[in-house]
C-alpha cells in the first residue's frame, strides 16, 4: 500500500482489497481449484509417490556429482517411470486443468488491475 495515503484512503484502501479477495475467493474457478487440491491431498498414495520421485531425483543429482553415471541414468529412469505415473494420474489432471484456469482468471485480474492503474497514474500527470 503506498505510503502517501490518508488515513480515509488507507481504510478505503483496505476495504476495497478486502472486498476483491472476498470475490476472488468464492469464484468457482478458484472454488473448484480448491476442491481438487484437497483431493489430491487426500490421496496419500499418490503423495507416497511423489515423495518417492523427489528422492529418487535427489539421488540422481548426488550420484551425478560423484561422477556414478550408471547410479545416476538408473536412478532417474526410476524417477521418470514415477513421473509418468503421476502425470497419468485422473486426479493429478484434474488438479491441473483447474489450477490454469484460476491461474489465468489471476493473471486476467492482474493485467486489468495493472491497466487501470497505469491509466490512472498517466491521466494525473
Amino acid at each position: 500500500m503506498p505510503s502517501n495515503l490518508t488515513d480515509t484512503q488507507s481504510a478505503e484502501y483496505d476495504q476495497a482489497l478486502a472486498a476483491l479477495l472476498a470475490q476472488v475467493s468464492q469464484h468457482p474457478a478458484v472454488l473448484a481449484f480448491q476442491a481438487a487440491e484437497e483431493r489430491l491431498k487426500a490421496a496419500e498414495d499418490l503423495y507416497a509417490l511423489e515423495v518417492e520421485m523427489k528422492v529418487l531425483a535427489k539421488e540422481a543429482v548426488l550420484y551425478k556429482k560423484i561422477d556414478k553415471v550408471k547410479a545416476y541414468q538408473e536412478t532417474m529412469a526410476r524417477s521418470k517411470i514415477i513421473e509418468a505415473q503421476l502425470n497419468e494420474s485422473p486426479l493429478i489432471m484434474d488438479y491441473r486443468r483447474k489450477l490454469v484456469v484460476a491461474n489465468d482468471l489471476l493473471q486476467y485480474l492482474l493485467q486489468t488491475l495493472e491497466s487501470q492503474i497505469n491509466e490512472e497514474l498517466y491521466r494525473d500527470k
